[in-house]
């Protein structure tokens, strides 16, 4: 029973990116735990999962979705799975700017529910000139 488990919240975070890019609200608002809280480090802020879902379905622009990475770990004390996500982000904002970042994600997932997140949120930028002799581009 626990080893099905772990393999179903596994898959939680692929979901999870799949309902953000599609916009589909109340299936990403169905992971989440009612006492889900998501951080942002970055601006310094906190969500609950009411909050959380409003953000991102305000968001202006629209955007594709590209899971890159997922690294996977069951904490077998505690029964939570932690699962970290790469992906690449592209939205084109309403005012035809294009946008291009990169989040990395560490979820916390206790019975197929996401009960913590925290994003780091990271926009693509040309290399430096500077550094050019050292590094290969790809």
């Amino acid at each position: 029973m626990t080893a099905m488990k772990n393999e179903e919240n596994e898959k939680v975070p692929e979901i999870f990116w799949r309902h953000i890019a599609e916009r589909h609200w109340e299936d990403v608002k169905s992971l989440l735990s009612d006492d889900f809280e998501a951080l942002w480090p970055q601006s310094r802020e906190k969500m609950n999962r009411d909050g959380f879902v409003a953000v991102n379905q305000n968001y202006p622009g629209t955007h594709k979705i590209q899971v890159l990475k997922v690294i996977y770990e069951y904490d077998h004390w505690n029964h939570h799975s932690n699962i970290v996500t790469q992906v690449h982000v592209k939205s084109q904002m309403p005012d035809g700017k294009f946008l291009e970042f990169y989040a990395t994600s560490f979820f916390e997932v206790v019975n197929e529910k996401i009960i913590s997140l925290v994003e780091y949120w990271a926009e693509t930028y040309p290399a430096p000139e500077w550094r050019k002799q050292w590094v290969e581009r790809y």
